[in-house]
């Protein structure tokens, strides 16, 4: 019986103290993936091109989501859910989304916004851009 009772011991200081070490690890992430490069093709759109924009992004807890803000008039912001394209690293990946077809007069502007996996879901937004659209003549 004392050799079961110290395998119990030995077993719940254990699980003690790898439920101290997740704990620690889930509340230690406060803050969102490091949004590293956002590419945005065509760089110099025309009138009738849809706008492509990738975000790579990096969080010790993984990547959960993203997703794309943008305004065609500058008042009214539309969302839309970015796709998962690659795992370039095992915590976190490269996200893709477009918008468009733009139209004379639009005023382009977006950015992103990228969420760990942790149970906070915590976010980070990119930049705020501004395209501008060329003369296709």
């Amino acid at each position: 019986m004392r050799n079961q009772t110290k395998l119990i011991i030995i077993g719940a200081i254990i699980m003690v103290l790898l439920s101290s070490v997740i704990v620690y690890a889930l509340v230690d992430d406060v803050k969102g993936p490091l949004l590293y490069q956002v590419d945005i093709l065509p760089q110099s759109p025309v009138v009738g091109d849809i706008v492509s924009v990738a975000v790579y992004c990096i969080d010790p807890s993984g990547v959960s989501g993203a997703k794309l803000h943008y305004t065609l008039d500058g008042d009214t912001w539309n969302t839309k859910e970015m796709q998962f394209l690659a795992c370039l690293c095992i915590a976190g990946g490269r996200w893709t989304a477009s918008f468009g077809p733009l139209e004379s007069g639009d005023t382009p502007k977006f950015y992103a916004t990228v969420f760990d996996d942790s149970p906070f879901k915590n976010p980070e937004d990119s930049d705020v851009f501004t395209l501008e659209i060329e003369d296709s003549e």
